[in-house]
């Protein structure tokens, strides 16, 4: 560096790396959206939950799945892996306003 050169300042540094760092977790973000799926079937049993007042279909479908009385095609999905998880996090996206899972044909 010449001495004639400014020298970059901090700000502009945390700028730069800001900037980086938000790239980089939209990338993060657009790579998960790529693998959370959830088939149309089992999304429209979710939505289709009537939660009681001052209750949440989340908390529906973690009632239902603990006293078995939700279908057997819904059960059946949340014993794999972590779909139960998954459909939690369907219904939080939906609370929320925003698709965190992406619906699919089957």
């Amino acid at each position: 560096m010449e001495m004639n050169e400014p020298a970059m300042d901090n700000k502009r540094i945390s700028e730069i790396v800001e900037e980086e760092m938000m790239k980089q977790d939209a990338n993060r973000y657009r790579d998960m959206r790529k693998t959370l799926t959830i088939p149309k079937s089992i999304a429209d049993e979710l939505d289709g939950f009537n939660p009681d007042k001052g209750e949440t279909k989340i908390a529906v479908l973690i009632e239902g799945y603990n006293e078995c009385f939700i279908s057997d095609e819904l059960m059946q999905f949340c014993l794999v892996d972590n779909n139960l998880n998954l459909c939690a996090f369907y219904l939080a996206g939906k609370a929320l306003g925003v698709d965190l899972v992406k619906v699919v044909e089957e």
